[in-house]
């Protein structure tokens, strides 16, 4: 009787410790789970940022090479515009 209690008590005891440990675990799992979760909004979050202004830069470049466009060719019709005035002036 002495041997089956002694294993009893034995027994309880690791099932208590493995309780805890179980207990621990699971509530580890979840925080790290939470953690995960949180990082992948932030890294979400993070990217769409990044893609909007990636977006905007392209349009920013866009709208200045149409600047620039129209820039060069306001020029060249203004210097053809004198060239064929003074053309006419030496014709007259």
């Amino acid at each position: 009787m002495d041997t089956l209690s002694f294993i009893l008590g034995i027994a309880s005891v690791v099932v208590a410790a493995v309780a805890v440990v179980a207990v621990y675990a699971f509530v580890k799992v979840k925080e790290v789970k939470r953690q995960i979760e949180n990082n992948e909004i932030s890294l979400s979050r993070e990217i769409e940022i990044v893609h909007r202004t990636i977006h905007e830069e392209i349009q920013n470049v866009y709208r200045r090479t149409d600047e620039l466009e129209q820039n060069v060719f306001s020029q060249m019709d203004s210097r053809f515009d004198k060239l064929i005035s003074r053309k006419q002036l030496l014709k007259n």
